[in-house]
């Protein structure tokens, strides 16, 4: 009873914002993720973390699983679809799926399905992505502006670097002071930013950060290592590849770029 109670206040402190506003917004604008099935709540949250955190791998699982339990949820569909391979027949079923059972939901569930609607050049599909998704996500983020994912995603859709860093340093802040420490995803993209600003020394040191409060993960490893790559420092990128991989053995990009550093690094 413990477990399942902590977990429905952590969902309600977490998540809720995006079923259920707060004063800042109308009841019921935000995304629908979930049923009232705790366990369910539990698989889609772990899928969300995972996603967030670039651990596509791991998050593909928990989001099939949640299919599998409740064939009624569309925002896991989105997910897969997003997952899935560019122009595969997979990808084409969960975003089917997913427009079919959004009908009925409000009006930011439709909006995410919707962002399914374009495909890129490569025919992928993805809730991710700028051009003609900013748009929405703007709308989604006027109508539910405490949705931490939708908070997330609307920063990360920025068109320039600035406007992403600033808008990803709000969405921190703000969450600092809501007292909500699990903030890892957003120091990722930030440290990414700061790298392709070419402020190496705060990336560095946002990565590092990124390791700490996200010890347990996969990604921080193998974003560092991306770092050290960049900067041409195979030792280190091949420890924090390594890392990764130790981990989680199924880490793709870690998997990759460590078959890379060793064959740039062999005699």
């Amino acid at each position: 009873m413990k477990k399942i109670a902590s977990l429905i206040l952590f969902t309600l402190v977490i998540f809720s914002c995006q079923q259920q506003s707060t004063e800042e917004s109308s009841p019921g604008t935000g995304i629908m993720w979930f049923n009232d099935n705790p366990d369910h709540t539990e698989i889609i949250i772990e899928g969300i973390r995972h996603f967030e955190n670039i651990e596509f791998e791991k998050a593909y699982v928990y989001f099939e699983k949640a299919v599998r339990l409740d064939s009624t949820l569309f925002a896991p569909h989105v997910m897969l679809a997003s997952l899935s391979r560019p122009n595969s027949a997979q990808q084409e079923y969960h975003y089917e799926k997913a427009k079919e059972l959004v009908k009925g939901k409000n009006e930011n569930s439709k909006r995410f399905v919707s962002l399914l609607d374009f495909k890129n050049d490569l025919g992928k599909r993805s809730m991710m992505g700028r051009g003609e998704k900013v748009k929405i996500w703007d709308a989604m983020i006027t109508e539910a502006p405490n949705g931490p994912f939708i908070q997330f995603y609307h920063a990360w859709s920025r068109v320039t670097l600035e406007e992403r860093i600033e808008a990803m340093n709000n969405v921190l802040e703000l969450r600092i002071n809501n007292g909500n420490n699990e903030n890892g995803h957003i120091l990722n993209v930030l440290a990414y930013s700061y790298m392709q600003s070419g402020n190496l020394e705060k990336a560095k040191a946002t990565f590092e950060a990124y390791i700490s409060q996200y010890p347990n993960g996969y990604n921080p490893y193998d974003s560092m290592g991306e770092f050290y790559f960049a900067q041409k420092d195979y030792e280190n990128a091949k420890t924090y590849y390594n890392k990764a991989l130790d981990i989680y053995p199924a880490a793709n990009s870690a998997s990759r770029k460590l078959e890379e550093v060793n064959a740039l690094t062999a005699e």
